[in-house]
């Protein structure tokens, strides 16, 4: 069995959001606000216990857990691609925003660990981890689109 690359294993990105750290938060701490692709309507979220389920047609469905909240300054959840998992290490990665006042708003920067433990196949685990990246400059700027639009 090979080492999983450390390489793949965290994504950390940020972007300043002209907005109040209030509103930017009660955008970012809703479970599962990052799944999708910003066009409202096109997602469901469900609660089952504990975890918020996102369905996102054609590509399924998500299981969110809320781990940690400090508002306003920090939020975390557990989020997988098998909603009959566990969310809990090894079967999910941590996603973390962290927020703070800067320039007369927000900056906001999330960080993603986990891959290497969720996905041992190093191609599967490159493949997840190339898609996140590329998510989360996506989701980011929704989330800016968002935030500054009120």
């Amino acid at each position: 069995m090979s080492v999983p690359d450390a390489s793949q294993d965290r994504i950390e990105r940020e972007i300043q959001i002209d907005a109040p750290i209030e509103r930017v938060f009660r955008l970012v701490s809703e479970p599962g606000w990052f799944i999708g692709d910003g066009e409202p309507g096109k997602t469901t979220t469900t609660r089952e216990g504990d975890v918020f389920v996102v369905d996102f047609p054609p590509y399924g469905r998500f299981p969110i857990l809320p781990v940690t909240s400090d508002a306003p300054h920090y939020v975390s959840f557990r989020g997988g691609d098998d909603p009959a998992q566990p969310l809990v290490e090894g079967t999910s990665t941590l996603v973390e925003f962290f927020l703070s006042e800067r320039d007369g708003g927000t900056l906001l920067r999330v960080v993603e660990t986990g891959f290497a433990a969720l996905y041992p196949n190093a191609e599967r685990r490159a493949a997840a981890y190339e898609g996140n990246v590329e998510g989360w400059e996506m989701q980011l700027a929704f989330a800016k689109r968002d935030a500054e639009s009120g």
